[in-house]
């Protein structure tokens, strides 16, 4: 029994210090939310210097992964490494000229809205004789038309648009974040 209640005892002081950690961290996340949709343009771009760092780490090890591969064949490896190469070449291009890089990013973010929503709208009428289709449809709608107006706001939407989808996630996630670490203090 006294083994349970120090086990019982652990777990409680572990979720006491959890929850004030979500606090903290959804407060920060809520604040660079805010921030971002403050200055969404600051934003856009620390997503494209981002976007590049990743594409530089992943064309890194994907180049290594190519030359150090022991199977599979040759052409597999050629193309492994040359994909790798390419990665770090868009990283490279995206910090060397990231006003360029923004609008490529947006520009792929529209194209994703569009192609996303078209999904959701073909999916929705296959759903069509269940309830709740109509919501799947209008979800579809929703992003075939805010993808048309990323497209038809271009060049401004290229400065904002990628640091207000940063803001709002931040701000949405913070404040998830908030809410479940004041629902875990009790």
């Amino acid at each position: 029994m006294a083994n349970t209640e120090t086990k019982d005892f652990a777990v409680t002081e572990e979720a006491k210090l959890n929850w004030k950690w979500m606090i903290f961290m959804g407060v920060v996340m809520t604040l660079g939310g805010l921030a971002s949709l403050i200055y969404p343009f600051i934003a856009s771009l620390t997503v494209t210097f981002m976007a590049a760092a990743a594409f530089f780490v992943g064309g890194i090890m994907q180049t290594v992964l190519a030359i150090r591969a022991e199977d599979g064949s040759t052409g597999a490896r050629w193309t492994t490494g040359l994909l790798g190469v390419l990665m770090v070449l868009l990283a490279l291009a995206l910090w060397f000229d990231p006003l360029a890089g923004l609008v490529t990013l947006t520009l792929t973010v529209a194209a994703l809205f569009i192609a996303m929503g078209a999904l959701r709208a073909w999916f929705a009428f296959r759903m069509k004789p269940r309830k709740g289709w109509g919501w799947v449809l209008v979800a579809g709608l929703l992003s075939i038309g805010l993808g048309l107006f990323v497209l038809l706001n271009m060049p401004f939407a290229a400065a904002t648009t990628l640091g207000i989808l940063l803001g709002i996630d931040l701000t949405m996630t913070g404040a998830a974040l908030i809410g479940l670490g004041l629902a875990s203090r009790n």
